[in-house]
């Protein structure tokens, strides 16, 4: 038998203040890929990691060991 994993593991419900606009671009963005707003987000987020100015920011951290362990960042 095959078994199925939850694609999104270890999911929370959180409230966010977003602007009007950015909602309406979730919000039919999410109708155009036929996913829900959630997962588009699961999906884009994970982008952010590949701004270098952003990865600096984290290596700029005094103690930094934790940041990267929470976002998956390899650390040494």
């Amino acid at each position: 038998m095959l078994k199925i994993k939850p694609k999104y593991p270890n999911t929370e419900v959180v409230n966010l203040k977003l602007s009007l606009r950015s909602r309406k671009i979730l919000e039919h963005y999410a109708d155009y890929t036929g996913l829900t707003e959630a997962q588009v987000l699961e999906e884009l987020l994970p982008h952010l990691l590949e701004d270098d100015d952003f990865i600096k920011f984290i290596e700029s951290k005094r103690s930094n060991k934790r940041m990267k362990r929470e976002l998956g960042i390899d650390y040494v």
